[in-house]
């Protein structure tokens, strides 16, 4: 029997065509993941006041966060120094008052964000988040954001104004367990005291 060997009516010109065919391919797909992740990056309030250079570093610090129906994302309570941006699905933003039962404070879908505040300030999360259907997200941790705010320790002052009405909008959102609109002004801390959060969580000061 004769064993014929193929390799031999490759030429090399055909071998480099196959490896810059490859490396074309890569790159067009890191490409369009790269366009996908700055998209996310650029759905995000909080992001609004970086430069074009600073969010493209944290679209490279992005992780990919994949959920299945009825994963728990965030739970209420924890502590966790980062946050989530959904590109696909839909998850739930469940709340646990002190008595009774739990309470849905929002539905959520592509482009929401969630975690802000534990990313500014280590604060422990106000809701646990469940994914009603397969999600697709990405996570931010502190460590990708802090070389940005060092760099610039005034973001801190323009980005607690972002965080406040973001606390605010979860007060609005469990006014029903509140006893009035003086408890509920006590409750939220104003954009100076969480400056100073963000200053201190991430040792500007």
């Amino acid at each position: 029997m004769v064993i014929r060997d193929w390799s031999s009516d490759v030429c090399s010109s055909d071998l480099i065509h196959l490896v810059e065919e490859g490396a074309a391919h890569r790159e067009e797909v890191e490409s369009r993941e790269m366009q996908r992740r700055l998209r996310a990056i650029n759905a995000v309030e909080l992001f609004a006041r970086l430069s074009d250079t600073e969010k493209r570093h944290l679209a490279q610090r992005l992780i990919p966060a994949p959920f299945a129906r009825g994963d728990t994302i965030t739970r209420q309570g924890a502590v966790a120094h980062w946050l989530y941006i959904m590109v696909s699905g839909e998850a739930e933003a469940w709340w646990q008052p002190p008595e009774g039962a739990r309470r849905l404070l929002e539905k959520r879908g592509p482009g929401s964000v969630f975690g802000e505040i534990g990313l500014m300030t280590g604060a422990p999360r106000r809701a646990t988040v469940i994914a009603s259907t397969d999600v697709e997200a990405y996570r931010l941790d502190k460590e990708g954001f802090q070389s940005i705010i060092q760099q610039r320790p005034e973001l801190a002052d323009s980005l607690s104004g972002i965080l406040e009405r973001r606390l605010q909008r979860f007060a609005e959102l469990e006014q029903g367990y509140s006893n009035g609109q003086n408890e509920l002004a006590q409750r939220v801390p104003g954009s100076a005291a969480i400056g100073r959060k963000i200053r201190e969580f991430f040792g500007l000061d």
